[in-house]
């Protein structure tokens, strides 16, 4: 073999690594989807008393492990006063800026107790300002949805006022009141895993398992007689394995009763075990939503329940939207759709939740997630559609481009090699001629 098939054939060699290192590229260049997640607000009654306290919980659940997490609450300052949320949380006017970072052990689900005093009779909404920012170990986001809290606050119970005693000739002797001895609870709630047995006023011993994230076991109350006092100990600073947390009742005449929580804290095994198996169950989201018809309304329902309205009265459509009618589950439901894709995952519904009143709601149909439409939101998603679109669009060109210039290339050698063999041929035989 001489020098210059081996030269040709080892460009060859090298026009063929080249072309599969491209390919590879172009394969890596598809984008990844990201994780999911939800951040719910919860609380033990939604309609709150002026002058009382109310802890809303937030928990921010993850389908896979996440690291840090940052967001901002909005609710009404006129309505309620921020107290207290922990180390992680701070008040900014109206606001709340949860801000979880730097940790160093990943989790699915991590719970913020922000405890508020309503301030004023009204309904007041309690929810996230924008999008929130969840993400792994390695700085992946989280792509999180995340519901609206609404609150009802009432005035107090009116306190009944007594007739001054008539006046007589005879002293009169009041008798002394008669203070209360009710010093039970009517309704006990905590951010445990679990607790058992189910709650009864009449049962004072419980047991309940928390995670091994969990430093404090919230908890939420309601007492047989509202003057009563509740005193909480032995629920902050948990420990790895078991702790007992005692709440005691004390009436207005001075009885009380004591109900006793044996709470046992997993290990981080044990946490990760636990996680890992419901993650193996889970086929659906934390938060989904499912569609039935009651009469002649169409209901989509999960912890909340939302009517479907006839989305011809709604304001505010963006552009590129067209009036459809889609089929989710098997029933027909009115929606906005892109005019450009009818079959695409988001949707705009006309719903009347919780509040009452009427708003545009973005559907995810894939997760079966639902938000408040807002403007923004699916701005971004059509725009992020567009463009990732037109980055596939480029990729292809620019590929074919690549393709076609190195079968030219490649054509451009085989033609010249061949030139070279065949005068090579010549030159020996004439060679050979001249010998003789």
């Amino acid at each position: 073999m001489n020098k210059k098939q081996f030269s040709g054939k080892r460009v060859l060699t090298i026009m063929a690594l080249l072309l599969f290192a491209i390919l590879a590229w172009n394969e890596k260049s598809v984008p990844v989807q990201a994780e999911s997640g939800t951040i719910t607000f919860s609380t033990a009654s939604q309609q709150v008393k002026k002058g009382a306290k109310v802890v809303v919980v937030c928990q921010i659940i993850a389908a896979s492990e996440f690291m840090d997490a940052e967001f901002v609450i909005d609710y009404d300052s006129e309505y309620l006063q921020f107290v207290k949320g922990g180390s992680k949380v701070r008040a900014s006017g109206s606001t709340l800026v949860v801000s979880s970072t730097g940790n160093t052990t990943a989790t699915t689900k991590k719970t913020f107790a922000l405890e508020f005093v309503a301030l004023k009779k009204g309904t007041t909404d309690l929810s996230l300002s924008s999008t929130a920012s969840v993400t792994d170990a390695d700085g992946n986001a989280f792509s999180i949805s995340s519901n609206r809290l609404t609150l009802q606050i009432v005035k107090k119970t009116a306190v009944q006022k007594t007739a001054p005693p008539k006046v007589t000739q005879v002293p009169v002797v009041t008798p002394a009141p008669v203070l209360s001895n009710k010093n039970k609870l009517v309704s006990l709630k905590t951010t445990a895993l679990s607790i058992t047995p189910a709650f009864d006023p009449d049962t004072t011993e419980y047991n309940a398992t928390v995670d091994s994230n969990t430093d404090i076991l919230y908890t939420s109350y309601q007492t047989e007689q509202e003057k009563a006092i509740v005193t909480v100990t032995g629920n902050e600073d948990l420990q790895t394995g078991n702790n007992e947390v005692k709440i005691q009742v004390t009436a207005e005449n001075g009885e009380q009763k004591l109900y006793r929580i044996q709470v046992k804290k997993e290990t981080k095994e044990e946490t990760e075990q636990r996680e890992k198996k419901q993650n193996e169950a889970k086929d659906t989201a934390d938060i989904s939503f499912s569609i039935r018809k009651n009469n002649d309304k169409i209901l989509l329902s999960n912890q909340y329940e939302f009517e479907v309205l006839d989305p011809s009265g709604a304001e505010n459509v963006p552009a590129g939207y067209v009036l459809s009618n889609i089929e989710l589950e098997g029933i027909t439901v009115p929606a906005y759709t892109i005019e450009n894709d009818l079959d695409g995952n988001y949707l705009l519904l006309y719903l009347k939740g919780p509040s009452g009143k009427p708003y545009l709601y973005q559907y995810d149909r894939q997760e079966k997630t639902l938000q408040r439409y807002t403007g923004s939101m699916t701005e971004k998603v059509n725009r992020g559609t567009t463009e990732q679109r037109g980055a596939v669009n480029f990729n292809n060109y620019v590929m074919v481009v690549i393709l076609i210039v190195l079968v030219v290339v490649i054509l451009v050698l085989l033609i010249a090699m061949l030139k070279m063999a065949i005068r090579r041929k010549e030159e020996k035989n004439k060679g050979d001629y001249l010998d003789f």
